[in-house]
């Protein structure tokens, strides 16, 4: 028996009354426009027969309020600026010489960055770049604030964050946090005041001031699950907090995540598995936090019985034409292309590992199946990282006017055939056998940029090794799922563990720190460019993670020595 196909005059009208009603609401987590677009999205679902359901969940936010760069020589000077998340709170200004970090954006040897430590010390920094290692690096080196100025031409000042630490920090954490004052100022802006800065000789002074709320508030998450006939269910989902309006970043997403609770609720007698949808509050302004908050409470849960986590973020943008796919590697590219080929006669424009971001809080849970549909201009003039490429990402432009109502509906068919998949067939279209070589392939390439003392051969050696057991596995999978597939799903969540994250199952890593084998990604460093102390940190870092590597891969062979040859 088939599945009933979406109606469009049944679900389209439900999404666009919500993308209306969120086009309202600036949902910044922790706002009353927060908290009221959560109770309007479980009304919605509730009046449709849903059970839904909102979990209270305490978050530490940092509201970034304004940003301020006065120059005291220049005082008919002005710009605007922004400060970010997590920057710190400086509403008195701190006041120093500007210096322009003009290889901000390359890379540097230990003995470079630490010269490049002794001239920012003191001074505002401004730089082409604003990301949070680098930021670590400044606060570090005693730098007095940056001025990070954006590196695409649109007039318009975007939102972001300077937070390292994933999702809720534990006390160890406090100190990873900025102590110096951060803001963004758009790209016309910037090279103004470079030109300034040239036309002198001397140093020009700056005063640099931010306001930035920080606080632990309690907001809401809400789910709604349509149970399945066996304990198994596939997580979808959306982060509803936004930045001002955030009607495609991320109202488009929360609204295609209700159409899916509406379309498989009258089907819910056919699902082999059942079907959660979250609401992650604390996208924006606390570094995943919702999504993070949930991997730690239902811990258990996801590690016995999720099979899959899509997230959905952006979808059905104005001018998005291309379908690409970011996904963890273990999943069937014919899987993930014929749900795009069977909606838009073509296959995904490119198929890329998941990066850091999109509330991938999951890698530690076990989860075999992680991906995302993502979509691109056909051509991008902005550095915008999200809205489809569009440069009204993070600011108050991403209003209702930027939805394309057809992209929006393209998006909700894809997400339809994938979970039909997903939630009815038996076989979960994993290809861990090109998993592997994926993975094989990313540590030949990383072991070409690390120094031959960090040898990477006898990791590589194991994990080429798996090829055959994991074939028969597979095959024995398809055969009798019901016996083998359980197994495979693990050997592929310590195989997530081994290529996403660099720690144990009961943490998180850095919110900057990605790449394939995320832990061996700092080693990559000409060691005769190093100092003897930054090189026995080095070498430390490098054996642990090693022997992590292979206690793991020790594990999956252990795992896999349970199939007769």
């Amino acid at each position: 028996m088939a599945f009933t196909p979406p109606e469009y005059d049944q679900l389209m009208p439900v999404m666009d009354d919500l993308l209306l009603a969120f086009s309202q609401l600036h949902r910044l987590s922790g706002s009353e426009d927060a908290e009221r677009s959560a109770t309007l999205l479980v009304d919605q679902l509730q009046s449709h027969g849903l059970n839904a359901r909102i979990e209270h969940i305490p978050l530490l936010l940092s509201d970034p309020l304004s940003g301020r760069l006065a120059l005291p020589e220049f005082p008919e000077w002005h710009c605007r600026a922004k400060t970010r998340s997590f920057s710190a709170h400086c509403p008195q200004g701190v006041s120093a010489a500007l210096f322009y970090d003009a290889d901000s954006t390359r890379a540097r040897s230990d003995r470079e960055w630490q010269r490049w430590a002794e001239q920012v010390r003191g001074k505002i920094v401004i730089a082409d770049q604003g990301f949070e290692d680098y930021v670590q690096r400044l606060d570090a080196a005693q730098a007095v604030g940056l001025v990070h100025i954006w590196g695409s031409t649109e007039n318009a000042l975007h939102e972001e964050t300077v937070g390292p630490i994933w999702g809720t920090p534990t006390p160890d954490d406090q100190q990873r946090y900025p102590r110096l004052p951060v803001i963004s100022i758009n790209y016309h802006d910037g090279q103004n005041l470079l030109g300034l800065c040239n036309l002198v000789t001397t140093p020009v002074h700056a005063v640099l001031s931010t306001e930035v709320q920080r606080q632990v508030k309690t907001c809401s998450l809400p789910l709604v699950e349509i149970a399945g006939q066996s304990p198994e269910f596939v997580l979808l989902s959306s982060h509803y907090d936004s930045w001002h309006e955030g009607v495609t970043d991320n109202a488009t997403g929360n609204a295609l995540c209700l159409a899916m609770a509406l379309h498989f609720k009258p089907q819910a007698a056919m699902l082999r598995r059942g079907l959660r949808i979250a609401w992650w509050p604390g996208h924006s302004n606390a570094r995943y936090g919702g999504s993070t908050w949930y991997a730690d409470n239902y811990r258990q849960q996801l590690g016995q019985h999720c099979v899959a986590h899509i997230n959905v973020d952006s979808p059905g943008c104005k001018d998005a034409v291309q379908v690409v796919i970011n996904a963890s590697g273990a999943e069937s590219q014919a899987f993930l292309n014929q749900a795009v080929e069977a909606v838009t006669d073509r296959p995904a424009r490119w198929i890329a590992p998941l990066g850091k971001g999109g509330d991938q809080s999951f890698w530690g849970s076990g989860v075999p199946l992680h991906f995302a549909l993502r979509e691109v201009p056909l051509e991008k003039t902005s550095h915008s990282p999200g809205s489809g490429g569009g440069w009204w990402w993070h600011t108050e432009h991403d209003g209702y006017d930027k939805v394309d109502l057809t992209l929006l509906w393209r998006d909700c068919l894809i997400h339809v055939r994938w979970l039909e998949v997903l939630l009815h067939e038996a076989i979960l279209p994993l290809d861990v056998t090109d998993y592997l070589a994926k993975m094989a392939l990313a540590l030949n390439a990383l072991s070409q940029r690390v120094d031959a003392r960090f040898a990477l051969g006898e990791i590589e050696k194991s994990l080429l090794a798996l090829s055959e057991p994991v074939a028969r596995l597979t095959q024995r999978a398809s055969e009798e799922p019901t016996r083998w597939q359980p197994l495979l799903s693990r050997v592929v969540g310590d195989l997530h563990r081994l290529r996403y994250s660099s720690t144990d199952d009961f943490h998180y890593d850095l919110s900057y720190r990605g790449g394939a084998f995320p832990g061996f990604q700092e080693l990559a460093a000409d060691l005769s460019q190093t100092t003897p102390e930054s090189g026995l940190m080095m070498m430390t870092q490098y054996r642990r993670q090693r022997d992590r590597a292979m206690w793991l891969l020790r594990k999956v062979h252990q795992a896999l020595a349970e199939i007769d040859p």
